[in-house]
């Protein structure tokens, strides 16, 4: 006899695939829940589990998103995606040091991806590490020369380090990609 529960039947992947659209809609909420019931089919869905723990960083539960990365990275230890995303997690906790640990493995994993050196930038930046930050952001712009986003940061953390006529390059440059946030957050510095 065929049963209409057949019907419903989802795989894990189709669960996440349905979390990823709900996520694009900011439907962080349902998407949790998609992503629990791909967990739950499948308890070795290391990509659920990263994904899930980012859904939950935007919800500023860093420490549920903790656990989800962890568990990403015990399932498979080269995962450089989810050594990332602890990093921004342990960053928004204010373990500076432990999100630095995680970046580094991060971009030992994976030197190609230019979010882990902005993000090991931001935790050097915020232990007044200004040298070992800019270098961060130095190749953060290299690996994408148009992430206007990336200019502001270095161009505060020049500031920060004291070159104000730097840190005004950086913001012009990322004012000319379009990102007006630069025009905001610097135009006392670097008024003509």
């Amino acid at each position: 006899m065929f049963c209409a529960t057949q019907l419903l039947a989802q795989t894990p992947e189709e669960y996440y695939k349905k979390a990823e659209s709900k996520a694009g809609l900011q439907n962080f909420r349902g998407a949790l829940d998609d992503l629990n019931k791909a967990i739950e089919i499948d308890p070795r869905f290391i990509k659920a589990f990263n994904f899930r723990g980012y859904l939950k960083d935007e919800l500023d539960d860093y420490y549920g998103a903790l656990q989800d990365y962890n568990i990403a990275i015990a399932l498979k230890s080269d995962y450089s995606d989810a050594y990332a995303n602890r990093g921004r997690a342990k960053r928004k906790l204010q373990d500076f040091s432990g999100a630095i640990n995680d970046y580094t493995t991060a971009i030992e994993l994976n030197p190609k991806e230019k979010e882990s050196y902005l993000g090991r930038g931001l935790a050097l930046k915020e232990v007044h590490d200004y040298d070992k930050a800019i270098k961060d952001l130095d190749q953060a712009v290299k690996l994408d020369p148009n992430y206007a986003k990336t200019y502001t940061l270095r161009g505060e953390v020049k500031y920060l380090n004291g070159d104000t006529d730097g840190a005004c390059d950086d913001i012009e440059k990322a004012q000319k990609l379009g990102y007006m946030v630069a025009l905001v957050s610097f135009s006392e510095y670097c008024e003509d």
